[in-house]
């Protein structure tokens, strides 16, 4: 099946420098229903350019996403000690990782069935959103406060289903790590999470650079640095702790069998960084000779979209490890060290190897061309033939049968 044409020039180069200053204001459509900002928040405040979650009401997923991405906070925002009083308390971080796990187990429409902690109220808020092109609910965690183009705290944005449909729903789980730096990779992970009824979707709060600062967690390597509000490379940032909630509830509940299943990064490369990949797919494991090998096993989820991606964009070139000598393999990438097997007190300095590595995560770096919305009908085919839904049969062993 071919669903894109194929590509005969690169795309310009995307900078991934560009300030993002322009705000999205409210639209007409309120069909966002907000609590837990005092309580039940009054809907004659919404214009109030201090509250992002009031500012983003519309009846388009995609838009909803977009519109908080703007709320980012940006390069070079955080001194250390602002950094610091922007880090959730140890009661705070409890309190919106319980949320989290709660508002996964909601499968009956009722969003505000959860009850928003009494130490997140006027940081937080629950809020039930219709996405009126098809007549879904999510349930959305997002943050209240902002100075006017900023987040307050930007510890992140999480999305999941507020019901669950079986022989549609799928459980894999996706992530935008990079905002403002992997440019578009929230609205196109916005816009997959909805194409594919994925389970859940995790959206950074801070740019990258927002503390220019190196981590404490993981050793940079030359000619890179790692920062502190990474959460690929810093297991403070909250974040990575929303993930291992996830995981947490995925294990309890159904467990992660790889046919349907998965823990999907979505990052964006510059021009410069493997210019023959278009998409370059990694599990977290390097290009040594027995690192490739695990890529030998078709029905390893990364091989497998990889095959599939192959099919949606004839033309492209689609690659893993093992075919490419892409280095961005995302070894020393916290979260895919935790999803790895590492235990969470190793994930700063020690690596997974081939042994550990069952497939559960899912690494994309991508160009440019790739995260634009005319690649979302491809990218959302072959994650459907890659993952199986609930309640459907085993699946194939080989994606070409």
């Amino acid at each position: 099946m071919r669903l894109c044409k194929k590509v005969e020039k690169w795309p310009l180069r995307v900078k991934t420098d560009v300030v993002k200053t322009t705000m999205m204001f409210t639209s007409s459509i309120l069909t966002l229903l907000l609590v837990g900002f005092q309580g039940s928040q009054d809907l004659s405040q919404v214009h109030q350019l201090t509250n992002p979650t009031a500012n983003c009401i519309t009846n388009n997923l995609e838009r909803l996403v977009d519109c908080f991405d703007k709320y980012t906070v940006g390069w070079e925002y955080y001194t250390q000690e602002t950094y610091d009083t922007s880090q959730p308390t140890p009661s705070e971080r409890t309190a919106w990782l319980d949320t989290i796990y709660d508002l996964l187990d909601v499968v009956d429409g009722d969003c505000l069935s959860v009850i928003l902690p009494d130490t997140l109220r006027g940081i937080y808020t629950i809020s039930q959103f219709k996405e009126d092109s098809t007549d879904t609910s999510y349930c959305v965690l997002s943050e209240v406060k902002g100075n006017g183009t900023q987040y307050d705290k930007g510890w992140g944005l999480f999305i999941t289903p507020a019901t669950h449909v079986p022989y549609s729903s799928r459980h894999i789980h996706l992530s935008a790590l990079h905002p403002w730096y992997d440019l578009y990779t929230p609205q196109q992970a916005a816009a997959l999470f909805k194409s594919t009824n994925a389970r859940s979707l995790l959206i950074a709060g801070r740019s990258r650079l927002a503390l220019k600062e190196p981590t404490k967690c993981t050793p940079s390597p030359a000619k890179t640095t790692y920062y502190a509000t990474d959460p690929a490379h810093n297991k403070e940032e909250p974040l990575y702790d929303a993930i291992r909630t996830i995981y947490r509830w995925q294990e309890q509940r159904h467990g992660c069998p790889s046919d349907r299943c998965a823990y999907i990064q979505f990052h964006g490369k510059g021009a410069s960084a493997c210019r023959t990949d278009h998409i370059f797919i990694s599990a977290g494991l390097g290009n040594d000779d027995d690192s490739k090998a695990w890529y030998d096993d078709n029905t390893r989820p990364a091989v497998r979209l990889r095959n599939a991606l192959r099919e949606a964009f004839p033309g492209w070139n689609v690659s893993t490890p093992a075919d490419s000598k892409c280095t961005l393999t995302a070894t020393r990438n916290v979260v895919g060290r935790f999803l790895n097997g590492v235990r969470d007190e190793d994930v700063c300095t020690t690596s997974s190897n081939p042994s550990l590595v069952t497939g559960l995560f899912v690494h994309i770096e991508q160009a440019a061309v790739s995260r634009k919305s005319d690649s979302y009908e491809a990218w959302e085919w072959a994650l459907k033939k890659t993952f199986e839904p609930t309640g459907a049969k085993p699946a194939r062993t080989k994606i070409d049968q």
